[in-house]
């Protein structure tokens, strides 16, 4: 997973890695969040909920509180998976206000990220103890960081058991501010712009009251939004190596066939977009629609898939393809069925039994508190 990582604006373009491994899978184009801000996004990831019923509603009210904690938190997909017999870990970035003070409920191996993104000069809380990291690159770059730990875990996780199942996160602060990209990368795309689409700095007077009443940019902000569409790319191209590196440890290892990779961002960002310099939060097409790739056993190859598919999906896809039945406090609905329908030589018994041929959702909410 990574963060605030737009579609709209063409970040997936550089990410050549990425996208050829996920040709191997399916690419969902029409995929969404029902809250385009962190926090409440990635509770509805874990949980598989709508905000209005985790109740984590910004990036401080309720975020990582004693009340997510004691209720929804409690009910997050590793919960589910880990009493199905997974072995569960946790990578990186989890929750804007999560302070390190708990291993949540569910994970067997923790390595959180404490507070808010960083690539540098940040604390990771482990199962047993805190590690400061400072600014060198080469023992600190936050991307790198998380992905050697969750190699690292899975290597000796089959070495011990091989035929216990893993599922894992890894949770990339990139392309999230501070966009500190690594050295190798920070002189990369020196004309790259934000992109002018129709909407970029436009007053709209038929939207919500913060876009009519924004100005026009300046020249010096969108000289602004021009750097730092520059500099989240770069960021982007180290998670592409990473990601190329988990999928070589998974054929190194003989598990590429077996597993489940999913790739997405907690919601998108917007560089101009109604005259808005940067951020989120907006009901519009480049805070809410976010990338989503899945490969692995029966996803359909070098294929693109147009139902509307969410981020409370998420959640109750994981159990489904753990075996479990999803309890009835998720929103969310498995993107497994969309495949199974369209797999050929199910009987028309098993797939009403499965509910396989229930209407997809056309229509979804999106919130924000």
């Amino acid at each position: 997973m990574t963060d605030d990582q737009d579609t709209e604006l063409g970040s997936m373009d550089v990410m050549n890695k990425t996208r050829e491994i996920f040709k191997g899978g399916t690419h969902f184009v029409n995929a969404f969040v029902t809250s385009p801000i962190c926090c409440p996004s990635r509770s509805s990831i874990l949980t598989g909920m709508y905000a209005h019923n985790h109740n984590v509603l910004t990036n401080n009210v309720n975020c990582s509180s004693l009340s997510w904690r004691r209720g929804p938190e409690k009910r997050n997909f590793a919960r589910y998976v880990a009493e199905a017999g997974y072995q569960t870990g946790y990578f990186g970035k989890y929750l804007n206000a999560y302070d390190g003070s708990y291993i949540p409920y569910g994970w067997h191996r923790w390595a959180g990220l404490i507070r808010n993104s960083r690539f540098y000069n940040y604390v990771l809380r482990h199962n047993t103890f805190y590690k400061k990291h400072q600014n060198n690159y080469e023992n600190d770059y936050f991307t790198n960081v998380i992905t050697d730990h969750a190699i690292s875990f899975f290597k000796n996780s089959k070495a011990r058991k091989p035929d216990r199942p893993i599922m894992m996160v890894v949770s990339h602060s990139a392309p999230h501010g501070p966009e500190d990209g690594a050295p190798q990368y920070q002189d990369h795309f020196p004309n790259a712009t934000a992109p002018r689409t129709p909407n970029w700095n436009f007053t709209s007077p038929d939207k919500h009251w913060i876009v009519r009443v924004t100005p026009p940019m300046t020249q010096q902000k969108s000289d602004f939004s021009d750097m730092l569409q520059r500099k989240r790319l770069q960021t982007l191209l180290s998670v592409d190596d990473n990601i190329q590196r988990i999928w070589d440890m998974l054929k190194e290892t003989g598990y590429d066939r077996d597993t489940y990779i999913f790739f997405s961002s907690d919601h998108g960002y917007h560089l101009g977009q109604y005259g808005l310099v940067k951020g989120k939060s907006m009901p519009y097409e480049s805070d809410i629609r976010v990338p989503f790739f899945v490969r692995g056993p029966g996803i359909p190859t070098d294929s693109k898939m147009h139902e509307m598919v969410l981020n409370i999906d998420l959640a109750p896809t994981f159990l489904d393809i753990a075996g479990v039945r999803p309890p009835k406090t998720m929103d969310g609905t498995s993107i497994m069925r969309l495949f199974r329908r369209s797999r050929p030589g199910k009987s028309e018994k098993a797939r009403r039994r499965r509910k396989d041929t229930q209407p997809w959702r056309d229509t979804f909410l999106i919130e924000r508190g």
